[in-house]
Parts: C-alpha cells; sequence; structure tokens
C-alpha cells in the first residue's frame, strides 16, 4: 500500500474545507515553507511569493504568521491524522497472514517510512502537541482506534496462537506505539536522517524479547 506524504494529505483536506482558492494557496505555501524554513524564518512575503497572491492578501485572511499556524493545525487534526491512521489500518489488515515478527517488522516499517518521508512536516506538528491539548486527543482517539479495530485483532490472534503474551491489548499497543515513537520522535526533533532498517531491526528484536510468548 503507498503511504501518502503529509503535504499531500493536507493538501487533499483543504478541498473538503469552505475556504477560497486564495486561502488554500496560503495555507499550501506556508506548510511548504514552514517545514523547508522553519516557522521563525518564513516571511509573510515568502508565503505570498509562493502562493501567488499579494501579501496583503495574507494579512487579510489571517491577520498574522500565528494565526495561519493555527489554520494549518486545524485540517491536520480533522483530516490528516484520520486520513494517516486510517491508511496504517488498511496496511494491518493485508498484513494479517503473517506470523508475529513479520507482522511486527511490517508496522515498524511502514510507520517508520511515514515518519522519515515527512520528517520536517511532522517536526511542526510535534512541536505543537506540546502545547495544543486537542492534537493529543487526537492521538489518544487513534490509539483506542488501534485497539478496536485490526490492530487489536490481529493481537488477540497471536495471543490465540501461542505467539504473543497474554497481556492487555492496551498495554501490548502501548509498548508498539512508544518503541516506534522513540526512533521517530529521536528523527523529528533531532532533524537526523532516520535508519529505517537498522531501526526496524533493533524494535523487531526488542518487542519480541517482551512480547513473544
Amino acid at each position: 500500500m503507498v503511504v501518502n506524504d503529509v503535504q499531500s494529505l493536507f493538501s487533499a483536506s483543504l478541498d473538503e474545507l469552505e475556504l477560497t482558492e486564495k486561502q488554500k494557496a496560503v495555507l499550501r505555501a506556508s506548510l511548504q515553507l514552514f517545514s523547508k524554513k522553519g516557522f521563525a524564518d518564513t516571511s509573510t512575503r515568502e508565503i505570498a511569493e509562493l502562493a501567488g497572491v499579494a501579501e496583503g492578501t495574507v494579512y487579510k485572511q489571517f491577520k498574522t504568521k500565528d494565526g495561519i499556524l493555527a489554520a494549518i493545525i486545524t485540517p491536520f487534526i480533522q483530516q490528516v491524522v484520520p486520513k494517516a491512521a486510517t491508511e496504517f489500518l488498511v496496511s494491518i489488515e493485508q498484513s494479517a497472514s503473517l506470523n508475529l515478527e513479520q507482522f511486527l517488522r511490517t508496522i515498524i516499517i511502514n510507520r517508520l517510512t511515514f515518519v522519515s518521508d515527512n520528517l520536517p512536516q511532522l517536526r511542526i506538528f510535534i512541536q505543537q502537541a506540546l502545547t495544543k491539548p486537542e492534537l493529543l486527543q487526537q492521538f489518544g482517539k487513534m490509539l483506542t482506534s488501534l485497539i478496536a479495530g485490526p490492530l487489536g485483532k490481529q493481537l488477540q490472534k497471536y495471543q490465540k496462537t501461542g505467539e504473543l503474551v497474554n497481556l492487555s491489548l492496551t498495554r501490548i499497543v502501548q509498548y508498539i506505539i512508544t518503541t516506534i515513537l522513540g526512533y521517530g520522535l529521536a528523527a523529528i526533533l533531532a532533524g537526523q536522517p532516520l535508519e529505517i532498517k537498522k531501526a526496524s531491526d533493533e524494535a523487531v528484536v526488542f518487542l519480541l524479547h517482551g512480547l513473544k510468548k
């Protein structure tokens, strides 16, 4: 399954909102520039030039750069995170025939690839998540859906076949997610490339040591 990048998911999400074409252009340009140059080093003039609008239009629509950032975060919460989660759930369903080790390797590579392909964009949103409870709540809902959905069912199957320890599904999913996040966050916050194969090999060995029955 193709793992879409955040920029594409974000661009598609804007088409589902009641925004003018100029507003969409400004937000797409802003995310691109914030990801490339950082929020502080991006000017409204650069945003206007990339969006193909007058700088006055940027101020008229969003007032300040902080206003632009707030307008970016909203579709990220409402559209991008759920769509990325849905793609992940589909990848889980497609891996249902694998054994536990193969399954863990597949989903870890899937998520680390997503992180690697979207490091600049995810850095913006992680920084915002530290100060915006609604972002953390969205991630909490995603975790709940993983446990109740295909991931939980797949883990139950491994418990029934004796491959997986009989811990609660919530605890097992927490172990898996926090292990993946450990590698992902280090790359996102440090701005360093992610060695997907090395990281996935280490993560699989670590998780199997604790989760294999």
